[in-house]
């Protein structure tokens, strides 16, 4: 089997029941983590603080050496912090200063780095997407300077991320290129500086007639409404969840079945390490991440899988994702067929269930406002024997597990070719909507509720993750009125939709299951004639267009590839 790249796939491994001394030691550390976690995260949002997420290992070296200063120093230091501008940076060394030298519970070094490093990270993403979606509409926000060259360069100057003239126009400054200094501490360090002084003078000399101060006004706007739809990552106290490297995770040599984690300190004195037992076989490798989802510790593992190379032959099959069943293809096959059941079961399930606890909720906080003992020992027990949340988090952590299940077993067979309507068939592209778009809320009040529970975001993830594992490419259009488009003559119409479950065109009387017509209509679309972002109302002008055109589409085959190729052999025999 030839393999290409490696994919990283995070797996779920579950733990043995947690004694509550041990629970009481998970649920501190993790409050600790979060808490400091918030510190880094308010601290690298703020200005002066921004590009330090490039250069993350020297602002925890400059930490590190600012904390292992004598307390004069230290006063010193802040004090300096504060005068260059840097309130942030001094806050945030004071308030890690004041943990290490507390009598309290406190994180130890090891940890509150791995926040550090956490941070910078998700922020570096943050700001690479803005520069991402800059680029991806270049032609909006700077296309007045097409012909200007010279312009264009010093554009480009600027939207780089990871340089201080991005930040400095992000923050309304007309950023200007500074002549390059000499670091001693570099191999080959004057070669490497002539090289950025050849490039700080050729630079300086293509922008030198640019009216820099319109062009960094106008990449400031285009920054700002950018960072209107792209919010920066919320600064929350999460205390749910702690990270650990391979620093701060070991194996017990005897059991290895038993996971030893590195726990907080107290005063000056380290605690034991937190013992925890795995359930079931499997390799740890790199950093887990130990979460609680409803009073239940999970671990989080990230292991790597080889991906096959991409297939070179097969069928290029339309995908389009269902309720009633995970997804319907456009050689008419569906995959997950229970999955609907499964969703509208949990779901009214959940509403039933939620005017029950509703009534017993109002009892409650009737009796508890009562003058009598008695009324408020009555909603004490109320709360206490009827209002958990125990056996209803736990029917939830089966019922999610059970659907995704039926999702990764769906998708599973159309990678495979297994399954009823697959058998034998090999797929080498798939065309997907775009599951990422936003799902509006046009039905009653019931089935809004249902598609509250439907787990698209599960079903992309799986997709993508299947795909490149088993090297099959993944092809992603717009399918706004995918459903509504008729296969045969290709008319586009509200009125297509006889039911929920079936098609039937107005214009030819074609009549067929919705879902396959969607999946069909979806391969159409790959040939990219549908613009990705297009709104839906523009997507309708351009259906109709090509309606009224009479253009000639070629259809999805209703058939596999195997058998267009058996029945061209035979016409030519006749032939």
């Amino acid at each position: 089997m030839k393999t290409g790249k490696t994919l990283s796939l995070t797996v779920t491994s579950s733990l043995a029941p947690i004694p509550p001394e041990t629970q009481a030691d998970l649920d501190l550390l993790c409050e600790l983590y979060g808490r400091t976690l918030q510190k880094f995260q308010m601290a690298f949002c703020t200005h002066e603080l921004r590009q330090k997420v490039w250069n993350w290992r020297s602002f925890r070296d400059e930490i590190v050496h600012c904390l292992n200063l004598a307390q004069p120093k230290f006063d010193a230091l802040l004090e300096e912090l504060k005068a260059q501008g840097n309130r942030s940076q001094a806050e945030l060394s004071k308030f890690l200063r004041a943990q290490q030298m507390s009598e309290g519970p406190h994180l130890q070094a090891r940890h509150w780095k791995l926040c550090l490093e956490e941070t910078s990270q998700g922020l570096r993403t943050y700001w690479q997407t803005v520069k991402a979606e800059l680029k991806r509409q270049w032609g909006r926000f700077f296309g007045r300077y097409s012909n200007e060259p010279q312009t264009l360069i010093y554009i480009n100057w600027i939207l780089r991320e990871s340089e201080p003239q991005f930040y400095m126009a992000s923050q309304g400054k007309v950023p200007y290129p500074q002549p390059p200094k000499l670091n001693p501490k570099e191999t080959d360090a004057e070669e490497k500086y002539r090289k950025r002084l050849t490039a700080f003078e050729k630079l300086k000399k293509d922008i030198e007639n640019v009216k820099r101060y319109a062009v960094a006004k106008r990449v400031y706007c285009a920054i700002k409404k950018v960072r209107r739809k792209i919010r920066l990552p919320h600064c929350r106290l999460s205390s749910n969840r702690a990270d650990f490297d391979c620093s701060c995770w070991r194996l017990n040599s005897k059991d290895q079945n038993e996971l030893r984690l590195t726990s907080y300190a107290e005063g000056k004195k380290k605690r034991q390490p937190i013992a925890l037992r795995i359930l079931g076989k499997g390799a740890l490798r790199g950093t887990l991440q130990l979460i609680k989802k409803f009073d239940v510790y999970e671990l989080r593992v990230c292991r790597l899988v080889l991906c096959k190379e991409q297939r070179s032959e097969g069928e290029i099959l339309g995908f389009d994702t269902g309720y009633t069943e995970v997804g319907a293809l456009s050689n008419g096959a569906f995959v997950g067929q229970k999955f609907g059941e499964k969703l509208t079961r949990y779901s009214d399930y959940c509403k039933e269930k939620g005017q029950k606890r509703n009534k017993l909720w109002a009892k409650a906080r009737e009796l508890g406002n009562s003058a009598k003992e008695k009324d408020r020992r009555k909603a004490q027990n109320i709360f206490k024997h009827n209002l958990g949340r125990k056996k209803h988090n736990a029917k939830y952590r089966r019922a999610q597990d059970s659907i995704k299940q039926e999702v990764n077993k769906a998708i599973s067979s159309i990678v495979n070719g297994k399954g009823k309507g697959l058998d034998g068939v090999i797929v080498k592209e798939l065309v997907i909507e775009k599951l990422s778009a936003h799902m509006g809320k046009t039905r009653s009040k019931n089935w809004n509720r249902r598609l509250s529970s439907w787990v698209r975001g599960y079903i992309r993830q799986c997709l993508e993750q299947k795909c490149k594992q088993f090297g099959i490419r993944l092809t992603q259009v717009n399918a706004c009125h995918s459903s509504r488009v008729c296969p045969a003559c290709y008319y586009p119409s509200k009125d297509n939709r006889a039911s929920t479950d079936r098609l039937k065109c107005r214009n030819c009387g074609y009549e067929g299951h919705a879902d396959t017509c969607a999946a069909k209509e979806i391969l159409r679309r790959r040939s990219g004639d549908i613009p990705l972002y297009a709104p839906p109302g523009k997507v309708l002008e351009m259906l109709m267009v090509q309606y009224q055109r009479g253009l000639e589409v070629p259809k999805a085959p209703p058939f596999s590839c195997k058998t267009r190729l058996y029945e061209s052999e035979v016409e030519k025999k006749d032939l």
